[in-house]
């Protein structure tokens, strides 16, 4: 008799719960702001790991940062020329971070992989070979080391490329002739997505795999002009965004199981980019319309986009989360705010209550 005593509790308390409290979003995160590299200055965020370390940049200091364990480190740069600034695009759960190091034309530049230890190493891997030669930058990092990004030529053409062990492998692209491509997530399985010029005339995202390259097309009309894939899980779910032809604004996607979902925009809003995606298919990115243009940070959990910024529960007084760029298996997702970047927490709470106080 105990059992069903208590399911009666729970059932009685659930319901209580469902009619008393306002129907809007629970706090489910709590937020801290990231400690500026340098005195007074704004940190912008672009990656998170499975250990909660974050990289990105710091705008004063114009160079890359790593953030964990409430320690914030400058990772400098590599040698002359590349002195001029450093950025932090990826980051594996061993700490190693890629990016880019700018010369002083900022039109040249190298990737770099920067590892942890005593001593750090922050290594320069070069480019593809002529003309794939005068810049060289790289965005994603998987558990092995395996480094993806992009390698272009002095007239402006790219191609993407994968780095294991030392050497830069060309991926081609999805046109037989007009070989355009740029890479920018990789997961453990060395899968790699990215976006290519197409025999439609339009860029759009790309799974690579087993060394083929495959078309992941675009979203329907009207968001079938350029297509682009920022990050992909284990399971080979992929997000990114879909552009209109005119005018030229995006809608997020979830890539997952040959089909590609058109993950809509938050209320009053008609535009929206999707950046990162964790192991649970969680989806988050932000939100806006053209004008004004005032962007919203997101997630996207069990097919419900919702607003970051409702599900914060110490969030500062006048604090807008704007733009939301990587989440990790553990669910916590950095995000670049007001006056600086934010690491966001989950706040543990009793099962199903979440979705009580979200009905």
């Amino acid at each position: 008799m105990k059992k069903p005593a208590f399911c009666t509790i729970l059932l009685t308390l659930g319901i209580f719960l469902a009619g008393a409290l306002p129907a809007v979003a629970a706090p489910r995160y709590t937020c801290k702001k990231l400690p500026p590299l340098v005195p007074s200055s704004v940190n912008l965020a672009s990656c998170i790991n499975n250990a909660g370390q974050v990289s990105g940049y710091n705008e004063t200091a114009n160079h890359a940062f790593l953030y964990g364990g409430g320690v914030m480190q400058d990772l400098g740069t590599l040698a002359a020329p590349y002195t001029v600034a450093s950025y932090g695009y990826g980051i594996n759960d061993a700490g190693q971070v890629v990016g880019r190091c700018d010369s002083s034309s900022y039109t040249i530049y190298h990737a770099f992989r920067y590892s942890p230890g005593s001593p750090s190493v922050m290594l320069d891997l070069g480019t593809l070979p002529a003309p794939y030669d005068a810049a060289c930058s790289a965005s994603g990092i998987n558990a092995a080391g395996q480094v993806v990004g992009t390698s272009k030529s002095s007239t402006g053409l790219f191609h993407a490329f994968l780095y294991t062990d030392g050497v830069m492998q060309d991926l081609g692209g999805l046109h037989p002739t007009t070989i355009l491509s740029e890479a920018y997530g990789i997961n453990a399985a060395g899968q790699v997505v990215g976006n290519s010029y197409s025999s439609s005339g339009y860029y759009h995202a790309f799974l690579y795999s087993g060394g083929v390259m495959q078309d992941l097309g675009a979203l329907p009309a009207p968001y079938d002009h350029d297509c682009y894939a920022y990050a992909i899980n284990a399971a080979a779910q992929v997000v990114g965004n879909s552009y209109r032809s005119s005018p030229h604004y995006p809608r997020a996607f979830l890539y997952s199981g040959g089909g590609m979902l058109d993950l809509g925009a938050l209320p009053g809003d008609s535009y929206s980019e999707a950046h990162g995606i964790n192991a649970a298919g969680q989806v988050v990115g932000f939100s806006y319309n053209s004008s004004p243009y005032n962007p919203r940070a997101w997630l996207y959990s069990g097919g419900v986009m919702l607003d970051l910024n409702s599900l914060v529960q110490n969030l500062p007084a006048g604090v807008i989360l704007y733009m939301a760029y990587g989440i990790n298996d553990r669910g916590q997702i950095v995000v670049n705010g007001s006056n600086g970047a934010y690491l966001l927490t989950p706040v543990s709470a009793p099962a199903g209550l979440d979705l009580l106080l979200l009905q």
